[in-house]
């Protein structure tokens, strides 16, 4: 898995590309956790994947507000 800092980075790149990322962190599996988002060319799909949510809340709390879906207010 990804280092929590690589998947931050990776976040902000989609945000760069215009995308949006949903203001929750998803259980996937035992152990995994993610952060959706909205691409426009793919719509809803999965951006990060963590092995803990803290992992994955910390990442999204890091991001800016302007990076959130218009829909997560």
């Amino acid at each position: 898995m990804n280092h929590p800092n690589d998947e931050l980075q990776f976040l902000r790149e989609l945000v760069d590309e215009h995308a949006s990322i949903a203001g929750d962190v998803l259980q996937i599996a035992d152990n995994l956790w993610a952060i959706h988002g909205y691409i426009p060319v793919d719509c809803d799909v999965l951006t990060a994947e963590f092995d803990s949510y803290d992992k994955a809340a910390h990442a999204l709390a890091q991001l800016s507000p302007r990076s959130r879906r218009l829909d997560d207010s």
